[in-house]
């Protein structure tokens, strides 16, 4: 259960990220210059990036398991899309990382799905899901007022700076921690070809 722990403040960050944009927007407009539409696309870059990874995510879960998969993925690509936030010029630094942020998230739900699946009976399923998510939506309370005492505190790119170094450290323990499902050779044959198949269906 300690894996599902660290799977789960993963997922708190991954929520946080959805939606921390809005708050941020005032002091990104005034020192960048961005105008609306500049964060509209940001944070569409992030749920772009987030949905044509579910492809890769899927086969990859097969594959490499939820342990590498989430931990590589979320560590490398929310620290590098956190750090270039916190040193963003101008409105293309902001989309493009919220574009990597996006890909950072993208496994995160579903590794513990993954792993709640596989691991426990079906009956305990939308329980588990359920907590999951509810203690995720913490996220975006986080994403409201405390960030906004923080951006004020410390400044909204020492923040970001902080959130890239937590995402990274979480990806750490979740490498520590989860333990991938026994493995189920006859699910990893198709892959990417899998997703043509169903396509055609």
């Amino acid at each position: 259960m300690s894996g599902i722990t660290a799977l789960a403040f993963s997922y708190v960050l991954s929520q946080f990220f959805r939606s921390f944009l809005a708050v941020l927007s005032p002091v990104l407009i005034a020192e960048l210059g961005a105008t609306k539409n500049d964060l509209a696309l940001a944070s569409g870059a992030f749920f772009l990036t987030f949905g044509l990874m579910q492809f890769i995510v899927g086969v990859a879960l097969d594959h490499y398991g939820p342990r590498r998969t989430t931990s590589i993925i979320f560590g490398v690509f929310a620290g590098a899309g956190s750090l270039l936030f916190a040193s963003a010029q101008g409105p293309w630094h902001l989309i493009l990382a919220m574009s990597l942020i996006g890909i950072a998230c993208a496994p995160v739900l579903m590794a513990s799905y993954f792993i709640f699946a596989r691991n426990f009976a079906l009956s305990r399923f939308a329980l588990m899901t359920s907590w999951l998510v509810a203690f995720g939506m913490t996220g975006n309370v986080i994403s409201a007022s405390p960030l906004a005492a923080a951006a004020e505190v410390f400044g909204w790119r020492w923040v970001m700076v902080g959130l890239g170094v937590t995402s990274v450290v979480i990806a750490v323990v979740i490498f520590a921690l989860v333990r991938d499902p026994e493995r189920v050779e006859t699910e990893t044959k198709a892959g990417l070809s899998g997703y043509w198949t169903l396509m055609k269906d």
